[in-house]
Parts: structure tokens; C-alpha cells; sequence
């Protein structure tokens, strides 16, 4: 909660990162015409998005551009302009003509992290590389290899903790291995982890850290023959590769039997729990579970299914957590008992693993003859995005989304993504700090393979997202700006910003329900551009702006000491609640030696 004071108390008793994007925006408005990333002649492939804290991304993919499909990486900024040259950089060279799955992340420091199989050198190794966001590749020109074998090695995944380092899993034989690297890229356990099951074999499902923690999920094949039944289980680590959930791995999902060839991925739930979802093939049904960070299972062991309707079954499901309300979405592609038919739909679930769209989950698209495949989700705000793949026949797909609000109704109609009917394979979605889904695919509408990419504000429109209307910039002291880093009350936390302030001076941030212009408030240079029956501040301690000029304050964590409580009226409890509200904000500061000043203006809609 904010706590607000009276301006003439807030003047009589006189917070970090900011970017002004500056190129022109790339992100496209067009869903035929979305942005391509990586464009040559030849396959471009299996393309994996990864956030960093400047609203942009790295997008990594394969790329058969020369001999061998190579690892090569773009970065873009929150506008969707590329950072690096067109088509990216080249992160390992490799020969391969044929690809597996790999891994990506960024680390603490802003930095992408890659893993893959390599054949550059003596035989097939697992390699990483780091990459600067300036492109420098921090670990030289062939990385860091983790292996020196002639096992069969595949399928690594990265995680970057919280203490600078890296954490890399790949199924080695019939095992799974692990190695933390460093910042500089040395091995930190020894000769590295190993985990092997009595019988039978692992291999890596999906790697996540929270903080100095990483958590591994595994397939277990329980038996020696290519059909015995696979598990999905998961261990947790610490930062000396300890297991935390107990000496054996935790199992998630042992009844029945995943489908061959499929190794789910999980999210992270914020603090230190995982989030899984599967599905199993007798029968075809989806189901998710949440494991608290101390291991135990907040679900039904083996999981809750989507739907309880048994006259059609469901595969292929996404899910997402909403770590504020302990809400988890799922959704599936919902078929007739002889797959010949494709629909979509999905599932909430409270904190205890209770259905709480109907036993059979809502109907976005009803089974029909179109085949309906790659559902992805995210939250946003008060429930959450879902994207699919629309393929009425062969090679013409596109891709769609819509929004469902906690209640499982659709407040965001179903919108188009990317239009031109083509083959769109490996989707990968993720989201932005500002709140924008960023959406990822390998695009056969011109070759046999392009990377192309788009993204979707919060309230469904695509390309760049306004982040509020900045007014009263003609103020005296208009050097000192205003931003905001998200207008999406799912986030964690918003920071509004304050840049080209006076540096080592006092600044309080200012909230009023209207706009408007007050000139010279007790003898301040410039004008006071807030309205409303009555106008606050946020409650700071020593809020000091840093020697660069900036300062932030997060207005959904603030300070609250000395009083803290509720906006007073009107301004009556959460920014956010209910959402669509506009509000406004304003920097006062201190000014060494002359009088106070005021920032520019700006007034956003909470979304």
C-alpha cells in the first residue's frame, strides 16, 4: 500500500533505472507483416525467447546459414529494435545437420546464457557460451565445454543464479549430469553432479533457478525397453549442489505413463516452488501441479486434470501462475477420442488444486475440423493471455490469442498474431517486465524457415507498447523526465523513474487522481501539474537521488515506515484496484542552493 501525505506537509518536510527509447520502433502493427529476426536463405530454426530487465529480449536459434546448424543470437530492445547486426550473432559454430533441444537465459548481470551439444572439437560435447548485451562473447569464440567424452550426450539446459553463476543439465547416457560454472566460466562442483535411477534412465526435462537454487525436472524411463512407462520427477539444488528436496528425486507425475518423446517444461513459481504441467497417454488427459519450495504438493499427488469430461481427451497442455492471487492457468488442445478433431480450452486452479472453471474447464474454440495445436500462456493482470496455432490444412497456419479474466470469461477477444498461412513451428513465448507478451516461431512462409517474432501489449494490440503520456514537459526544469517501467498490475513490482534529476538531492514522488497546473507552489521553480480533491506522496525513507541523476520508487512495494497504511479518500487503497484506473505522477526534488523543482508529468492506465 502507498502512503500519501498532503502536498503542503510533503513540501514543508522535504528513488533507479530509466530508458528513452530513441530509435524508431520495429515491433510490427501488422500481423501480416511481423518482425523478422533472422531472414537468410536455408533453415532457421527452434528459436527460444529469454527477457531482460530493459524490456527487450534475446531470441536464440539454429541456423543452417553455413556449414552445420549454428547457434546464433539477437538482441532486441522493448521497442523490437535489433540490437546487433540483421541476422544476428554467431555464438558456436557447429556441424551438425540435425538439431535437439538447447537452452537459454540471462543471468544476474544482463547477460545471455546458451548451452547446446557442440561438434567443433573432439567428438559430441555439451558446451555454454556467455554474451555481453554489447554481443561480446564472454567466454570466447567456442565457449566453455562441459563435457570430455565419448558418451552420448544431449538436450542441456541453462540457468543463471542469482550470485552471477550458471547451472547446466544434459542427459548424458542414461543419466542426467549437472555443473555449475562461474562468472568467468570455471566448474564449481568438482567433476560435476550426477543423478541415475535404480532402473531404467533420466533425461533432462527443464532447468529453472530462484536465486542461488535451481530446480531439475527429468523424465524417467522406469524400464530398459523404448516403450516402459516414463515419470516425470524434479530435485531441487542449493548453490553447492545439495539436493533440498530430499536424497531422492521428488516425484511429480508416476501413475501411467508421459508420451514417448515428450519432456515438459515447467515455470518457476516466484519463491522457490515450480509449477508443472504434463500430460499422460492412458488415457490422453492433462494435468499440472505446484510444488511449494520446500518440496511438498500443494495438488493432489499425480496432479489435477483439466476436465473431468470423458467423452474427449487433451494433450499438449501450457500453463501459468499468478503468483499474487495462487492461481494457476492451464490450458490444452482438446480433441475427440479419435484425434481427428482439435479445440481449445482451459482450466483455473486456486492455491489448493481446486477447478475453478467448471469441472470441464471453459471453451475457447469448440472441437472442430481445424487442427488447433501450441497452446502457450501468460498472466496479465487479472487472469491471463492464451496463444495457438490455427492450421485449417496442411502448411497454412497462423497464430492467435485472446485474454480470459480470472472468472474464465473472455475480456480480450480473440485477436490475430501472424496471419500469412504457412508452416509456424516452436512457438516460444515469454513476458516482459513492462507487461508485453513477447512471442517467438520459425516462419516457412517464404523458405523453409525464417525466425520471426511479435509482440503483444497488455491490452491484446500489437507493437509498442505506450507507457503513458508524459505532459507538463515544458515545465522550468523539464531536464528531470519521468517513466514507468510497466503498466501491468501482474508484475511484481512497477518502478516509476525519475532521470536528469540533481544529483545527491531529495525527491519525493507525487500521485494525484487528475491532471492539471499549479505554477510556483510555495516558491518551487515550475509548475505542480497534479489535481484531484487531494494530492500525495509516496512515503520514503532518505530518498536520495543517485549521483546519475535518477531515482525510483516502486509504487506497488513502497516504503511504508512511519505510518504506512491506506490512500487516504479519494484515493482509496490500491493503484490497481480496481484496474483501468488513470493516475498520475510527478517528481518533486530539492535543488542545491536554488529553488525546489518538479519533473515532467505522467499519466498511465493501469492494466
Amino acid at each position: 500500500m502507498v502512503h500519501l501525505t498532503p502536498v503542503a506537509s510533503a513540501f514543508a518536510s522535504l528513488a533507479l533505472f530509466s530508458g528513452v527509447a530513441l530509435a524508431t520502433p520495429q515491433w510490427s502493427t501488422d500481423p501480416a507483416a511481423n518482425l523478422a529476426v533472422a531472414d537468410p536463405s536455408g533453415d532457421q530454426v527452434q528459436p527460444k525467447i529469454a527477457p531482460t530487465s530493459d524490456n527487450g529480449c534475446y531470441i536464440s536459434w539454429f541456423d543452417s546459414i553455413a556449414n552445420g546448424f549454428d547457434l546464433r543470437l539477437q538482441k532486441l530492445d522493448a521497442d523490437g529494435n535489433e540490437q546487433w547486426a540483421h541476422n544476428g550473432i554467431l555464438v558456436l559454430d557447429r556441424g551438425f545437420s540435425s538439431t535437439q533441444d538447447y537452452g537459454l537465459d540471462v543471468d544476474a548481470a544482463g547477460n545471455a546464457l546458451l548451452t547446446c551439444r557442440d561438434d567443433s572439437g573432439t567428438g559430441v560435447q555439451i558446451s555454454a557460451a556467455k554474451v555481453s548485451p554489447t554481443g561480446a562473447l564472454l567466454w570466447g569464440a567456442g565457449g566453455v565445454s562441459l563435457t570430455n567424452t565419448s558418451n552420448f550426450v544431449a538436450a542441456p539446459k541453462i540457468a543463471g543464479t542469482s550470485d552471477g553463476s550458471a547451472v547446466i543439465a544434459w542427459t548424458e547416457n542414461s543419466l542426467v549430469r549437472l555443473q555449475k560454472l562461474d562468472g568467468a566460466g570455471a566448474p564449481q562442483w568438482g567433476t560435476g553432479l550426477s543423478q541415475s535411477p535404480s532402473a531404467g534412465g533420466y533425461s533432462v526435462a527443464d532447468l529453472h533457478d530462484h536465486g542461488t537454487t535451481v530446480i531439475l525436472s527429468m523424465v524417467h524411463q522406469t524400464g530398459s525397453q523404448f516403450w516402459s512407462p516414463k515419470h516425470l520427477v524434479a530435485m531441487k539444488f542449493d548453490g553447492s549442489g545439495s539436493s533440498l528436496w530430499g536424497a531422492n528425486p521428488l516425484s511429480i507425475f508416476d501413475s501411467g505413463s508421459l508420451q514417448i518423446g515428450n519432456f515438459p517444461s515447467f515455470i518457476p513459481d516466484g519463491s522457490g516452488g515450480a509449477v508443472f504441467a504434463w500430460y499422460g497417454t492412458s488415457p490422453l488427459q492433462v494435468y499440472t501441479q505446484h510444488v511449494m519450495p520446500g518440496g511438498s504438493e500443494a495438488f493432489p499427488h499425480n496432479g489435477v486434470s483439466g476436465s473431468t469430461n470423458t467423452a474427449q481427451v487433451r494433450t499438449d497442455p501450457a500453463v501459468s501462475y499468478d503468483a499474487a492471487s495462487g492461481t494457476t492457468y492451464l490450458f490444452w488442445t482438446e480433441q475427440n477420442t479419435g484425434q481427428s478433431q482439435h479445440g481449445l480450452s482451459g482450466q483455473a486452479l486456486d492455491s489448493a488444486g481446486v477447478r475453478q472453471w467448471s469441472n470441464q474447464g471453459v471453451t475457447l474454440i469448440p472441437v472442430g475440423a481445424h487442427e488447433i495445436r501450441q497452446a502457450k500462456t501468460e498472466v496479465s493482470g487479472s487472469g491471463a493471455f492464451v496463444f495457438w496455432s490455427a492450421i485449417p490444412s496442411f502448411g497454412t497456419d497462423t497464430l492467435h490469442g485472446a485474454h480470459l479474466d480470472s472468472t474464465g470469461s473472455v475480456d480480450i477477444a480473440p485477436f490475430d498474431v501472424a496471419t500469412v498461412p504457412a508452416v509456424k513451428s516452436r512457438i516460444d513465448v515469454a513476458k516482459a517486465s513492462n507487461g508485453q507478451i513477447l512471442m517467438a516461431w520459425s516462419d516457412k512462409a517464404i523458405d523453409t524457415g525464417d525466425i520471426l517474432a511479435q509482440n503483444i501489449a497488455p491490452d491484446g494490440s500489437l507493437g509498442p507498447v505506450d507507457l503513458g503520456t508524459v505532459y507538463c514537459d515544458a515545465n522550468p526544469d523539464n531536464s528531470a523526465t519521468i517513466s514507468i517501467s510497466s503498466l501491468d498490475c501482474s508484475q511484481p513490482s512497477i518502478h516509476v523513474t525519475l532521470s536528469n534529476g540533481p544529483p545527491s538531492q531529495f525527491a519525493y514522488l507525487l500521485i494525484g487522481s487528475g491532471s492539471g497546473s499549479t505554477t510556483n507552489p510555495l516558491g518551487a521553480l515550475g509548475d505542480l501539474c497534479l489535481m484531484g480533491a487531494q494530492i500525495g506522496r509516496y512515503r520514503q525513507d532518505a530518498a536520495l537521488i543517485n549521483g546519475a541523476g535518477t531515482m525510483s520508487t516502486d509504487i506497488l512495494n513502497a516504503n511504508t515506515s512511519g505510518g504506512g497504511g491506506t490512500l487516504p479518500n479519494p484515493l482509496v487503497g490500491n493503484i490497481c484496484a480496481p484496474l483501468g484506473q488513470t493516475w498520475n505522477f510527478q517528481y518533486w526534488h530539492r535543488n542545491a542552493g536554488n529553488p525546489s523543482g518538479f519533473s515532467q508529468a505522467l499519466a498511465v492506465t493501469f492494466q
